[in-house]
């Protein structure tokens, strides 16, 4: 008895976590415009910081995780910073801490990135040619809002878009984001709003999403295009969840998404098919879902941009959902939807493995009505200051698969020397080594520069056909603004083709938006 009375005198004597803990004093707010005052003697300088509007401190103050009072909270510290450079807005955040007169001083500083974007885009694969231009100011007088205009050429349609995001109402935790398409072949639109998650320790989130569309579906087969479908369909969907766990570095959230949809879909007249094959119908499923969660990132530099911090995200989660579908809400036969998403990643000093995998289906009383399930592995090494490589393989199947949504690679995703819809299926793999060199981070104060080496691989088909597939080989340069917000790197890159459905091996001229992991 002695024993143990001395171990809780010696326990009771010893300071908790939170009193050995610094109290935070007083927070210190500084933002910066695009160019410091240092450099803005130069005229072009000085007139691009009075074309902007610089951001506002309420914005960064209502991101604060921490607060004055309160003990230094070294997770909450990082998690806040982590938030601030998901804005996209900023091209730097810091925080650190001060002693001032024995206080401890926390200091919050930004510095912000050009936010008014002429986005003036295009993709080669020297077959084909895409472009788009629009203007978008991300960082609405200073209010981290949203809102531009888009024009799009694409391989199957032109349109006009209008968007805007507004990350917080005011200063609560309420967003608001959507868009709008005027199609060629008619129109589609998405919004959402609601409280999302945006921290660990968030009490809850209510979400509520509503599309819509009118719009010609084009189906390729083998590099051709085959069916022309015609839909129409609106869609109201929420989802609510809490946290039933928490702690520093994760969480275990439930929640139930629930969903009503209006849907058809037929054969365009245009294909010389038959009439549309489904009438309207009326649809909706209701599901729980739990999600666990352990958090980990690293900051670095030069893997996927010029210089600036990105956060590596090396999470460990598992995310498990169950839609039910029965029969009396609209559905021929009625069903349940099993869904699984786990990712995990193995930190090796300064570079890492990730894994991901995903799978979900519909389970009806006649059996499997339709499923896909998704693999993904990613290697990041950086073998140098200023290198990064990075190898990149996934792979997928799917079962009866609703026209659109069936794999589709080429120019932007996939083998990036071949054009859009080169590769379709319900079976698909790809892969891609890539090695980056970033030689200069801000040259002229103003451009990244750097060059790359990549082989890519890959294909789609259906099951039942021969397999697809086709690769690339070549150097490329990376270009990207040093004081734009984002990483908004741009490629431009010689490859040499060869595959199935190429008349001849040959070297093409592809240029885009660079791959991001």
């Amino acid at each position: 008895m002695r024993i143990l009375l001395l171990a809780a005198a010696c326990l009771g004597a010893l300071p908790s976590a939170a009193a050995q803990a610094p109290v935070v004093d007083s927070i210190a707010i500084l933002t910066d415009d695009i160019f410091a005052d240092s450099e803005a003697g130069n005229v072009f300088f000085s007139l691009a910081n009075a074309l902007h509007a610089k951001t506002r401190t309420i914005v960064v103050r209502r991101e604060l995780l921490f607060r004055a009072g309160a003990p230094y909270d070294s997770t909450a510290v990082a998690e806040t910073a982590r938030n601030l450079r998901r804005l996209g807005i900023f091209r730097l955040v810091s925080i650190d801490s001060v002693r001032v007169d024995g206080r401890l001083v926390v200091r919050v500083q930004t510095a912000d990135g050009w936010s008014t974007s002429l986005d003036i885009g295009a993709g080669s694969t020297g077959d084909q040619f895409t472009w788009n231009v629009g203007l978008f100011e991300n960082n609405l007088l200073g209010t981290a809002t949203r809102a531009g205009g888009s024009y799009r050429q694409e391989t199957d349609r032109t349109a006009w878009r209008v968007a805007g995001t507004v990350r917080r109402l005011g200063t609560s935790r309420i967003a608001i984001d959507g868009f709008y398409d005027d199609l060629s072949d008619g129109y589609q639109w998405f919004g959402w709003t609601g409280v999302p998650f945006r921290a660990l320790q968030d009490p809850g989130a209510l979400i509520v999403e509503t599309d819509g569309s009118d719009r010609r579906i084009p189906t390729y087969r083998e590099g051709l295009r085959a069916e022309t479908f015609q839909e129409r369909a609106a869609g109201l969907r929420l989802t609510a969840g809490m946290p039933v766990q928490r702690h520093g570095s994760g969480y275990v959230r439930v929640g139930l998404a629930t969903m009503v949809r209006r849907h058809a879909l037929g054969f365009h007249a245009d294909t010389l098919l038959p009439p549309p094959v489904t009438e309207d119908s009326v649809i909706g499923a209701v599901g729980p879902w739990i999600e666990w969660l352990s958090t980990r990132y690293q900051v670095v530099r030069h893997f996927n941009g010029f210089g600036r911090p990105e956060d590596l995200d090396l999470s460990t989660g598992v995310t498990l959902g169950l839609w039910v579908a029965p029969a009396r809400f609209g559905y021929v036969r009625g069903g349940v939807g099993p869904a699984l998403r786990a990712r995990t990643a193995l930190p090796l000093g300064p570079h890492f493995v990730r894994l991901e995998a995903e799978a979900h289906g519909l389970w009806t009383s006649d059996g499997l009505d339709s499923a896909t399930v998704m693999g993904r592995f990613t290697l990041g090494v950086r073998p140098a200051e200023r290198h990064s490589t990075v190898l990149h393989v996934q792979a997928g199947a799917e079962q009866r698969p609703v026209p659109s949504l069936e794999f589709d690679l080429g120019s932007r995703r996939g083998p990036r020397a071949f054009q859009a819809h080169s590769f379709t299926g319900d079976r698909m793999f790809w892969g891609t080594l890539e090695h980056r060199w970033f030689i200069a981070d801000n040259l002229g104060r103003l451009l990244g520069v750097g060059l790359a080496a990549f082989a890519d691989f890959g294909g789609a088909w259906f099951d039942g056909d021969t397999p697809r597939t086709g690769g690339d080989v070549g150097l490329g340069l990376r270009l990207g603004p040093s004081r734009a917000s984002g990483l908004n790197v741009g490629r431009f890159d010689l490859a040499w083709r060869w595959g199935d459905g190429v008349e001849s091996n040959h070297w093409v001229f592809s240029f885009g938006r660079a791959y991001v992991f």
